[in-house]
């Protein structure tokens, strides 16, 4: 994920395998680097783009918190919610910026 944050575009299998292997001992498989950005774009993590023959992936996400906020909303959906809700009690403005992003949604 990281390599795909920093191109903040997308990208074809073969660059973010060049990009993970550069400086490191033993180098990832091209195979391995493929079945694991297939199986990110499955599950909604990164998208995946025709791109000639193949694909191009680029992150759905700005970061891994994102992530991670996604996920537990789709798991535990108004629970979450309110989970979060009560932890800002008491806090006016975080409360008033996770209502905009409630509303904006």
């Amino acid at each position: 994920m990281e390599v795909l944050w920093r191109a903040g575009s997308a990208m074809r299998v073969r660059a973010v395998l060049d990009e993970l292997n550069e400086g490191r001992a033993s180098a990832l498989a091209y195979t391995t680097v493929m079945t694991v950005l297939s199986r990110l774009a499955e599950r909604g993590v990164v998208l995946r783009e025709r791109s000639g023959r193949g694909y191009a992936y680029r992150a759905a996400f700005d970061n891994a918190a994102e992530i991670a906020v996604r996920r537990l909303l789709d798991d535990h959906g108004e629970a979450a919610l309110a989970s979060f809700v009560d932890h800002v009690e008491g806090d006016d403005e975080l409360r008033a910026r996770l209502r905009k992003l409630v509303n904006d949604e």
